[in-house]
């Protein structure tokens, strides 16, 4: 490695370890975690405080040693936009390098297959709002979470099922729309992103991560690094078979585990309302049926589902998200029966089932953190290019 893409790396390394920290670091702390020498850290973060992308606070002391100055990621210096596209509304985030949330903004709009134009427009203008309230402050970026498969040059949704979107260049129409003026925009599915929120919570922890929404989705976490596969698409549990020739799907193929335990076939299928909101689902289907029922219709299917995959991946944790968390605990003893009844994980011990941390908009938060990975990964080019 040539001295110029190993002080770009260090800076890399010395940055994440503070942003990825839950409170403030000293640089003896900082060399610690990153195994790099102290003179070395001193000399990055001097270089990291001079760009205005780490902060120092008030010197404090410990002991008898030498004041400990603490180091944070600074604070409104730069701003990342999360982008959020369902079925039911776009939103907005703009955070800072700190994760501080500088502005966040939601509208409300049916999105289909013959609402694109619409989508693009708002989608644009509420970048647009964002980056005005974020002020002279510069755009590092955007990321755009979809509920769908992204094509590998990430430039078109190919499927969306829950959009009714296939092969919808989002991404470019988006990007070359007049408001953005040419800032640069990537998009990931919904779910890859969400387990972003997770990944603080569990360093270097490797798990399957399922999150039911309006349709069913996840990702595989290995030694704290989310999977991405051949096409970027690793993870798509809710694409599962759980039952040759069963219930169509949207995707239009029949007996994926979607099927069964998504917002849109439990509501469709019980004869709900399309006003039931995605957390009352489950209270909403036990008022027609006997709960401990849907329940078991539920922790069933997923059982078998997530059964299959933890034979293929060599896994023993499951993290539930969604609608699935709040009901994680009740589902649990279900899902576990049929884990054990078909995972070979339990011959090296007991399935480990948990509830997210419950973040509010984890999609969201997640394409808003993806946004900021620019600056992460080449430090040093931000600072040549914006100092």
């Amino acid at each position: 490695m040539q001295s110029t893409d190993l002080r770009e790396h260090n800076l890399s390394v010395v940055l994440r370890s503070l942003v990825a920290s839950s409170e403030p670091a000293s640089r003896a702390a900082i060399a610690k975690a990153t195994r790099l020498t102290k003179p070395t850290v001193s000399k990055l973060v001097e270089e990291l405080v001079g760009a205005g992308l780490v902060q120092e606070g008030s010197p404090q002391v410990r002991g008898t040693g030498r004041p400990i100055v603490p180091l944070s990621p600074a604070q409104g210096t730069l701003v990342a936009l999360g982008l959020e596209v369902a079925a039911d509304h776009i939103s907005c985030l703009a955070v800072d390098l700190a994760g501080r949330e500088v502005s966040q903004h939601t509208e409300y709009l049916h999105v289909t297959a013959r609402s694109v134009d619409a989508a693009v427009d708002r989608s644009a203008r509420l970048i647009a709002a964002a980056r005005t309230a974020a002020g002279a402050v510069p755009t590092v970026g955007i990321c755009v979470a979809l509920p769908g498969r992204i094509s590998p040059d990430g430039s078109r949704v190919l499927s969306a099922p829950n959009l009714g979107w296939t092969d919808v260049p989002f991404v470019e129409r988006l990007a070359a729309h007049p408001l953005l003026d040419g800032l640069p925009v990537r998009a990931q599915n919904d779910n890859r992103l969400a387990v972003n929120t997770e990944l603080d919570r569990r360093p270097g922890a490797s798990f399957l991560y399922v999150r039911g929404s309006t349709g069913v989705g996840g990702a595989i976490v290995l030694e704290g690094s989310v999977l991405d596969g051949q096409h970027g698409w690793a993870g798509e549990i809710g694409h599962t078979v759980i039952e040759q020739g069963g219930a169509r799907c949207r995707c239009g193929r029949r007996g994926c585990l979607e099927a069964y335990v998504s917002y849109h076939a439990l509501r469709e299928r019980a004869g709900l309302s399309e006003d039931v909101l995605i957390e009352d689902l489950v209270d909403a289907l036990a008022l027609s049926t006997d709960r401990a029922e849907v329940i078991g219709t539920i922790g069933r299917s997923l059982g078998l589902a997530i059964a299959n995959a933890l034979n293929v991946l060599d896994l023993s944790t499951v993290v539930l998200s969604g609608y699935l968390a709040p009901i994680a605990e009740e589902i649990s003893p279900v899902v576990r029966a049929t884990v054990e009844a078909h995972a070979l994980a339990v011959e090296a011990g007991p399935v480990t089932i948990e509830r997210s941390d419950g973040l509010a908009d984890p999609s969201l938060r997640g394409a808003a953190r993806a946004a900021l990975d620019p600056v992460l990964t080449s430090p040093g080019t931000w600072i040549r290019q914006h100092v």
